[in-house]
């Protein structure tokens, strides 16, 4: 099966390079979007904007350059820039001959959720991302394999009363998506990428912006805008029965648990090691 069939019926959004990030936010955020690809008018692509590119525009890395240094901390000239100068320009992308065990592959090697797929001018023509994957396969996943096999074991979680600065640049740093927030050893919540989004695009955030109080958003504690009411998984949950999750409620990844405390993370990346 080509990656391209799978998508075939996709409905995507695309923007251009001059779009502001402002724009590109509010698409986002209104649409459940975490990323976006960037073409010419041609339709060439040109870069793609994610949800971590957001998280290091906030604070999490190099893009936060643009705030501090460019606009010395006015976040309001910033977020009104081209999208162009925080998007990612280097993209990973599939052919549109290559099958979905490529996308699989690709997805599983550079840690990427998300793959624009070209045809061989480099004209964009839809994108596949790992949810998609699982959407096609789910049907052939054994009835009972559990997600015991599959749960990331090792894994780095956030606290309360941290800053959104410290926790974007661990995200960062360490190329997660989301990460659990944990308080006196039990899960409390979660904090994702999307949430950054959520975030920037909020009324709150555009009046601190508009009175220059950029330390204010980015010194937000993660408590405030973490998700509480969290969907988790068991030990022993049925893989099949994880993924159908993740496909209907729309999230990433479910943290596991054992009474309230974690002792694993099972993500959509996870998931598809199921099919190589």
């Amino acid at each position: 099966m080509r990656a391209l069939d799978v998508v075939k019926n996709k409905e995507i959004v695309k923007i251009y390079p001059t779009t502001t990030i402002r724009e590109a936010l509010k698409i986002m955020n209104e649409n459940r979007f975490r990323r976006l690809p960037i073409v010419y008018p041609n339709n060439k692509l040109v870069g793609i904007i994610t949800a971590m590119d957001i998280v290091d525009f906030i604070g999490g890395g190099s893009k936060y350059n643009l705030i501090r240094e460019k606009f010395n901390r006015n976040f309001v000239a910033a977020i009104n820039q081209p999208v162009r100068e925080i998007m990612t320009k280097e993209v990973i992308t599939l052919d549109e001959n290559d099958d979905i065990d490529m996308a699989i592959e690709t997805f599983l090697n550079k840690n990427v959720g998300g793959v624009p797929i070209l045809d061989k001018e480099g004209h964009f023509l839809s994108l596949i991302t790992e949810r998609d994957v699982i959407k096609a396969l789910i049907n052939k996943i054994d009835e009972n394999e559990t997600i015991e096999d599959y749960i990331t074991r090792k894994i780095i979680y956030a606290t309360p009363g941290e800053r959104l600065k410290d926790v974007a640049r661990t995200m960062v740093r360490n190329g997660f998506r989301r990460l659990p927030v944990v308080s006196e050893d039990k899960l409390v919540g979660i904090i994702t990428a999307t949430d950054f989004i959520k975030l920037l695009g909020s009324n709150w955030t555009f009046k601190k912006m508009e009175m220059g109080n950029v330390r204010e958003i980015t010194n937000v504690r993660i408590e405030e805008i973490m998700i509480k009411d969290v969907i988790t998984a068991n030990n022993n949950d049925k893989l099949k029965d994880v993924a159908k999750i993740m496909v209907e409620k729309d999230i990433g990844a479910l943290p596991v648990v054992e009474d309230s405390k974690l002792i694993g993370i099972i993500t959509e990346k996870d998931v598809i090691k199921y099919f190589t």
